[in-house]
């Protein structure tokens, strides 16, 4: 019987879970960067915004026609009296253009902050997925561990009860915790196929295979304050550096209803060809009439609406990054004391817990059961461990989606 608590207690330290390659969260970073369907629709969606840019800025095309005048009917048009040849080309007013450039610019910049956010999205999302895997494998090594123990447990005390050293409650009770394992064991496994299967789709995998995770990871740390977060924060969030954009695009939508208000131009060129005198050309220069001036107050009104709304909508979203910031901080930071309590404090004690048990079954100072209770919290003060571990990962990643960039390249 000692021989078999001294390897539950060995064993314990985990075992890594039997798969594929090992893939490190670095490379799964890298990986969902180069082969995630929706990143790639996001850098498509630049590329198409950055492409608009030179069609706002550039000129309508030119009018080329030709015009027969007083053709006898019956005969070729060669026979009228005139065939002019005529070009013509509409020129807006001087700056309108560059306005409609850069509001076609500043679209394209708020654009690519979006899909800059949109990255950062799949990649929480990688992030989460991740380290629930982790917490999961490691969790079902302890569960198989504990099963093992469980099952060498059950073949001695069945023999001590034979034996009449033991009561029947020793070998029930061994059995119950036994199923129970199993049952767990059971619900873990389907969990970890949902976040498998979840984590291909990521890394847009179609093989069988499942790629396996590190036995442990190098989890992060946060040694930036949280002023420091908060300012970076206002700098890289991509949400905000969109709204910034979108904000200049509405100003500069705002200069182009008004310029609306200042006539265009149209010059063209006609070259007169007359069968019976000589040829000759005229040239035309036409200025169109902003009458109806209230469409143009109408537009007007709306692009400063739609100016003012940019404007509140981004106050608002940097009161709440500042209020999510904090909250995620503090996630974080109460994360972090957690594994620190348990790596120092609750998993020590509760093996010591596990010796001494042992120690006052072996001399008969305590029953099977109590070994067994405390073989038991052993097992899920080391799954709740490994869910703070986890739920410390997920509030990093969670603060950085936030924050828009990586904390340690700060």
């Amino acid at each position: 019987m000692r021989v078999i608590i001294y390897a539950f207690l060995l064993l314990l330290p985990l075992r890594a879970w039997a798969g594929g390659e090992v893939l490190s969260l670095d490379e799964a970073v890298q990986e969902v960067l180069a082969a995630n369907q929706d990143i790639r629709a996001a850098g498509y969606r630049v590329e198409a915004a950055k492409a608009r840019i030179p069609q706002a800025k550039a000129l309508d095309d030119p009018m080329v026609g030709v015009m027969f005048e007083d053709v006898p009917f019956g005969d070729s048009v060669t026979r009228g009296e005139e065939i002019n040849y005529r070009i013509q080309q509409n020129l807006p007013f001087p700056g309108k253009r560059h306005v409609r450039g850069k509001a076609a610019r500043l679209d394209a910049e708020a654009t690519a902050e979006g899909s800059r956010g949109h990255v950062r999205d799949v990649l929480l999302d990688l992030k989460r997925t991740y380290y629930d895997l982790y917490r999961l494998d490691r969790s079902l090594a302890v569960n198989r561990e504990t099963q093992s123990l469980l099952r060498q447990f059950l073949g001695s005390t069945e023999a001590a009860y034979a034996a009449g050293k033991t009561s029947a409650d020793a070998p029930l009770k061994a059995q119950v915790e036994f199923s129970k394992l199993k049952n767990e064991e059971i619900l873990m496994k389907q969990e970890r196929q949902t976040h498998m299967a979840h984590l291909k789709a990521l890394l847009n995998r179609r093989d069988h295979e499942d790629p396996k995770l590190p036995a442990r990871l190098k989890w992060p740390r946060l040694n930036r304050s949280i002023e420091e977060i908060e300012t970076a924060a206002a700098a890289s969030r991509p949400e905000l550096a969109q709204l910034r954009a979108i904000e200049k695009r509405d100003k500069a939508k705002v200069t182009a209803a008004k310029q609306g208000l200042i006539p265009d131009f149209a010059l063209g060129f006609e070259y007169n060809q007359r069968p019976n005198r000589e040829d000759a050309w005229t040239g035309t220069a036409m200025i169109n009439l902003p009458v109806f001036f209230w469409k143009n107050r109408g537009e007007i009104r709306e692009a400063k609406a739609m100016l003012k709304a940019t404007e509140s909508e981004k106050q608002s979203l940097e009161v709440h990054t500042r209020h999510d910031i904090a909250q995620a901080y503090s996630a974080v930071r109460a994360a972090e004391k957690l594994v620190l309590s348990y790596q120092r404090e609750i998993l020590p004690q509760s093996k010591t817990s596990v010796e001494a048990s042992r120690t006052a079954y072996g001399s008969g100072q305590a029953d099977f059961l109590t070994l067994i209770d405390a073989a038991r919290t052993y097992k899920d003060l080391q799954m709740s461990f490994y869910e703070n571990q986890a739920r410390l990962g997920t509030a990093f990643a969670e603060l950085e989606r936030l924050v828009g960039r990586d904390i340690d390249e700060m």
